[in-house]
């Protein structure tokens, strides 16, 4: 690999995926295959990161023929940076109901370019301009400048190589050229509808970043563009559980509060303390409560009551009480209030909501505040200023990720700030965050290892099951949008791409590895996309993961709108499930 002071050896090896290394992979170094057929650049969030790389490996890429090429972005898929290498498939799998790409396609070297950075904002405002932004392009790049770090497996017969380089993105690079490629998107990838992101003057809109070649935020970047402005086709790809996650020791004080006010059951303060895998023990914050928590009106947790209907009397006691008073003052019950070990260092409502442009942002103003697309709808609040850090009520900051979200309530519960985002280095919060549903998962009724935990929203678990009977409310549909006069392979192996996002074979790759103690979250198709009987009764989430309700206005889908049942043309009746 080359030594600059850009570029240094991967010192650990990333995580690797079952599998072996193919013979058969195109390596861009081997004779005949250094120039690709298509290249394919596309930019956008990444909540669907997975379920690209799913879709590549098991739905357009011959099987066996696939190489991965990340930056040095560790933790995540594909880091910011993505290129997949790959041949056509020119094999269907009809058992999968797999078929093969188009003439054209089937069989071409194609290289399949992903840009994370930006994130959803990226997907939406170059495409609506058609402004150049950086993408990898692995062909400038020698083979001595990339590390193999093993495969990333999709399934039986179908393995990937994997390679990854210490492309430092903190830093402009001084041979930036021989990575980077500045062009227009060909596509773009959001985790709701661009509508949505498209808000001119509202919290939505999205900001630029700094470009890898420059060091400087992304030029042109207007601020005006609106939904007429984004002349991509638009193709709907599903849809996806996002969530509320609160630190550990806030979950066990709402579990103590909601006990003791008879909506959890009692031994949800003494033996169940922490349960999370049985949904009655988790605790459940409603919408209206979200709100005010989101838009700043909730300022401390002393401010936050709760009525002590277990003890004679009715004692009404605060939210901090919990974690500070004794039991001689709250009343005797096994194991009494007072458990002090879940006290913060202080008790400010700490808020987690996101940057500008972030789908998952977007989605939750949208489901909890009804923002921007609800007349006189409030806001968001606005990120606690740097001098006001330590003193403010409530304490509000903005992660720029779903891996940052995770470390912001790590971060509160532990008192550090590896997300550089707490309000000091040692101080301990209660606190929230908005947040894709599908982290910090583990197998079924397994405890996840971060000590932070989803609550429930209206009484019911961030599940897809939940998603399809119309009552987990926090979930949006995502999209592709593709370029017009990019050529008709390219749209074509877009709309491909599109298409697989919501194949059984991809939810399923996908999803095993979103299960959460309570169920199952992750990615699922919706009537509005896959035209199937949807008659799912009882919901399987993994045999059938397709959910009757869509927010399709009758062109396109909008966050706006209220979830609606859609009759595809295979579906005879309008079904959905009572719970």
């Amino acid at each position: 690999m080359k030594h600059t002071k850009q570029l240094k050896v991967l010192a650990v090896a990333v995580s690797l995926l079952a599998g072996v290394q193919s013979a058969q992979a195109i390596t861009p170094w081997t004779t005949g295959n250094s120039t690709p057929d298509f290249k394919i650049f596309t930019s956008g969030g990444a909540a669907q990161d997975k379920a690209y790389q799913s879709a590549v490996l098991k739905v357009l890429a011959e099987p066996g023929t696939l190489d991965i090429f990340e930056d040095d972005k560790a933790g995540t898929i594909g880091g910011q940076f993505a290129g997949y290498y790959f041949i056509g498939r020119s094999t269907a799998d009809a058992t999968a109901g797999i078929p093969a790409l188009p003439t054209g396609l089937a069989g071409a070297k194609i290289y399949l370019e992903k840009r994370s950075l930006g994130a959803a904002g990226y997907g939406v405002v170059p495409l609506a301009g058609n402004i150049a932004i950086d993408h990898l392009d692995i062909f400038l790049s020698a083979s001595t400048d990339w590390l193999t770090n093993g495969t990333a497996s999709g399934g039986t017969g179908n393995v990937a190589n994997k390679y990854k380089t210490a492309v430092s993105i903190a830093t402009p690079l001084a041979n930036a050229s021989s990575y980077f490629t500045s062009v227009p998107s060909d596509g773009g990838f959001i985790g709701v509808d661009a509508e949505a992101l498209l808000q001119p003057n509202t919290q939505n809109y999205p900001a630029p970043v700094k470009e890898i070649s420059t060091n400087a935020t992304t030029t042109p970047w207007p601020t005006t563009y609106k939904i007429g402005n984004l002349a991509a086709t638009r193709v709907a790809t599903g849809g996806l559980v996002y969530g509320v996650g609160v630190t550990l020791d806030l979950y066990k004080a709402l579990q103590i509060a909601q006990a003791r006010s008879g909506s959890l059951p009692a031994d949800a303060e003494t033996t169940k303390l922490g349960e999370y895998t049985d949904p009655k023990y988790i605790p459940s914050l409603s919408r209206n409560f979200l709100a005010d928590l989101l838009t700043g009106k909730v300022t401390n947790w002393a401010n936050v009551k709760f009525v002590d209907r277990v003890n004679a009397g009715n004692n009404v006691y605060s939210l901090a009480q919990v974690a500070t008073a004794n039991t001689a003052t709250l009343g005797s019950t096994p194991n009494g209030l007072g458990f002090t070990a879940l006290a913060p260092t202080k008790f400010t409502v700490g808020v987690g909501r996101r940057n500008s442009g972030a789908a998952i942002g977007a989605v939750g103003y949208a489901k909890l505040l009804g923002y921007p697309f609800t007349p006189n709808s409030v806001p968001p609040a606005t990120d606690t200023p740097t001098l006001t850090k330590a003193t403010a009520e409530p304490y509000v900051t903005s992660p720029g990720g779903a891996s940052a979200t995770d470390n912001l309530l790590k971060d509160w519960q532990a008192g550090t700030n590896v997300s550089t985002l707490n309000y000091s280095a040692t101080g301990k919060l209660w606190g929230f965050a908005i947040h894709s549903g599908d982290r910090n998962g583990a197998a079924a009724g397994v405890a996840p290892s971060q000590n932070w935990r989803y609550v429930r929203i209206d009484g019911y678990t961030g599940t897809i099951e939940n998603v399809a009977s119309g009552n987990y409310p926090y979930w949006a549909e995502g999209e592709v949008l593709i370029q017009p006069s990019i050529g008709t392979d390219k749209t074509t192996l877009l709309q491909a791409l599109g298409d697989a996002f919501r194949h059984s074979a991809v939810a399923n790759d996908v999803n095993t590895a979103l299960v959460q103690p309570y169920g199952q979250s992750g990615v699922f198709a919706t009537s509005r996309t896959d035209n199937v009987d949807t008659t799912n009764i009882p919901f399987d989430a993994v045999a059938k993961p397709i959910v009757s309700l869509t927010h399709f206005n009758g062109t396109s889908t909008h966050l706006g709108l209220v979830p609606q049942i859609y009759k595809n043309g295979a579906t005879t009746t309008s079904t959905i499930e009572l719970k």
